[in-house]
């Protein structure tokens, strides 16, 4: 049976290894917390950037609401509009097959 012994080279290579492998997770550990940290704060700005542009969001719908307001049209003077004639109106349509369509601009005055 074979004894492991405690002032041999085996031994010395196992403990240098288990100090490098211990100094090396420690960077490790500390790398990937910085990394989180990082993340954390990319996140955190990235948030505060969400806020301002739904808040921005909502600045202009009420900016667009109030501009397409009837009583701002009617404030403007806009109310000479007129609804047009039946007869005024031309409808245009786009059919697939050709199709053979009479159009006529004959007045009815």
């Amino acid at each position: 049976m074979s004894k492991i012994c405690y002032g041999g080279k085996g031994f010395y290579l196992i403990q240098v290894l288990l100090i490098f492998l211990t100094v090396v997770s420690i960077f490790a550990i500390l790398w990937i917390r910085s990394n989180v940290i990082t993340i954390e704060y990319r996140l955190s700005q990235l948030e505060e950037k969400k806020k301002y542009l739904i808040r921005e969001q909502k600045v202009l719908i009420a900016e667009k609401s109030s501009l397409t307001s009837i009583a701002k049209v009617e404030q403007n003077g806009l109310t000479e509009f007129q609804f047009p004639d039946r007869n005024k109106v031309v409808y245009v349509t786009k059919n697939i097959e050709p199709s053979i369509n009479k159009v006529s601009f004959n007045r009815r005055d």
